[in-house]
């Protein structure tokens, strides 16, 4: 079975987060498709099928633990491997059909490989954390009310729901370490959560044990920078750029584009460089 490696969210090979991009699924069980995620180890893996076009693909999203219905840079990774399969160097658009919701991708060629912008749509404001409610949150992830910003906890949804904690500092600190760190979520309306520095612009998430944190997270960063927008903390004009993966050696950059109409989002472009790092063939 053939599979890509690329790195997504980055400017060079061997940086921003790691992706596997399996082809034909259809001839794959679910858990054979999670036996390949937890083999190659990596934040999430994508399995790709023929769709109704030649630009319009099916794909499915695993991560070690699940399935799930979206996630960012899985399908920026995809649509800079099709662009290549297309052998087109014009801009392309593209539509992976997910389980639940359709997305649309832009891509470019450059020197490098490829250039990706994901349509994320408008967002949903879920719930405001109230502050009778933090400190639960807080010690969960190794953090003090001192490192907090002045701005709410909020959950917020472009297709995953992520608790966006703001700080100001303490970043290298945070980490899950409590075991029902799903039930803390799950009260508040979240899938995840999202620490983010509101000065460094700086982002770190794990799997809801703690066991692994991602490098990159394009399903992040529109809720994030939807926040943003909210608390008057982006800039009045270009993209907001978020950093993630200092911790790990593997720094990446994702930049965000916000559609403002009458001072409200009306749609979140999520966008990356992408490297390709290899071609694999599973025996």
């Amino acid at each position: 079975m053939k599979c890509k490696l690329v790195d997504v969210f980055a400017k060079k090979k061997l940086s921003g987060n790691g992706l596997t991009i399996f082809y034909d699924y259809d001839t794959l069980t679910t858990q054979e498709m999670l036996s390949l995620t937890q083999e190659m180890r990596q934040f999430e893996s994508i399995f790709v099928s023929a769709g109704t076009s030649d630009t319009s693909f099916s794909a499915r999203i695993f991560t070690l633990e699940e399935e799930l219905d979206f996630a960012g840079h899985p399908v920026i990774g995809l649509a800079a491997h099709l662009h290549e399969l297309s052998g087109d160097c014009k801009e392309k658009e593209w539509t992976i059909e997910l389980n639940k919701r359709s997305v649309n991708v832009r891509t470019n060629k450059t020197h490098k490989y490829f250039h990706a912008s994901m349509d994320q749509g408008k967002p949903e404001f879920i719930k405001t954390i109230g502050y009778n409610e933090i400190e639960e949150i807080i010690f969960s992830l190794n953090l003090k009310k001192e490192n907090l910003s002045n701005y709410p906890l909020e959950v917020i949804s472009t297709g995953l729901p992520y608790l966006i904690v703001p700080i100001t500092s303490g970043i290298e600190n945070a980490k899950i370490c409590v075991n029902n760190f799903s039930c803390i979520l799950e009260k508040f309306g979240a899938k995840f959560v999202y620490v983010f520095d509101v000065i460094k612009s700086e982002g770190r998430t794990w799997d809801n044990a703690g066991s692994v944190e991602d490098i990159a997270t394009g399903s992040a960063a529109g809720p994030t920078a939807a926040f943003l927008h909210k608390h008057r903390l982006s800039p009045s004009d270009g993209p907001i750029r978020i950093s993630q993966g200092r911790l790990l050696g593997r720094p990446s950059e994702i930049e965000v584009q916000l559609e403002i109409i009458q001072e409200s989002i009306s749609n979140i472009w999520v966008s990356g460089d992408v490297v390709k790092v290899a071609n694999i063939n599973f025996v």
